[in-house]
């Protein structure tokens, strides 16, 4: 009944999710060449770019995914980076039971 009708991906939304697509990689590709500065500037370049790429092109959030599910410590070390929201949701869990656990 409220179902949304669906966007087409054509428009502002489109040209914008494209520079978006394109933005991410190359912000990876670029995070080197920006490393070799002075300062830490390679590192915040390259999780924009890796940000960007897990949220809008699926075949990197697939394979984060599968990395994450082969090396569990990696993935939480990442996601604890990139401030994603399923750290928060783990960390507060695991919080939570260990103050269940010590009553």
């Amino acid at each position: 009944m409220n179902e949304r009708p669906a966007r087409p991906s054509s428009g502002r939304g489109g040209r914008v999710r494209l520079h978006l697509v394109v933005l991410g990689p190359a912000l990876i590709v670029v995070s080197p060449i920006v490393g070799l500065l002075p300062g830490p500037g390679g590192v915040f370049v390259l999780a924009a770019g890796v940000g960007l790429s897990l949220r809008h092109i699926k075949v990197a959030k697939r394979t984060y995914v599968r990395i994450k599910r082969r090396w569990p410590r990696i993935g939480e070390l990442s996601d604890m980076g990139l401030r994603r929201p399923s750290h928060f949701r783990r960390k507060r869990k695991r919080r939570l039971l260990d103050q269940d656990g010590s009553l």
